[in-house]
């Protein structure tokens, strides 16, 4: 038989009551396996992007100078965000549009009599 004495421990030792007990021990566990593994995935994260960090400051200094600057509030992000795009593809639209046209080539066509000699 169940005492008051014994309903009270059982209440202070789960405050949800004895049925919802074992569950709510359950979703702390679950809760604790999932904040375990977000740890561990942002802790990835940071490390990939610690990589992309170094390797854009290595190749893109403009960049990430710009991207530096947006993201530590010293001028407004928009204009800091506009100018890394600027240096990103600056160098890449130079050499699109700088030099000689392509050269035209001459293509043999059919002859309107019929095919070409080159066959």
């Amino acid at each position: 038989m169940t005492t008051a004495d014994d309903r009270t421990e059982q209440a202070a030792e789960h405050p949800f009551g004895p049925e919802l007990g074992p569950l709510v021990d359950e979703v702390r566990r679950l809760a604790a396996a999932v904040g375990q593994k977000a740890q561990e995935a942002s802790a990835d994260t940071l490390i990939s992007l610690a990589g992309f960090a170094d390797r854009l400051r290595e190749q893109q200094p403009d960049v990430y100078g710009h991207l530096a600057a947006a993201g530590s509030g010293l001028a407004a992000v928009g204009g800091e965000l506009v100018a890394a795009y600027r240096a990103a593809v600056a160098g890449h639209e130079h050499r699109w549009t700088a030099g000689d046209p392509a050269r035209s080539e001459r293509i043999d066509l059919d002859t309107p009599d019929g095919p070409s000699d080159k066959q």
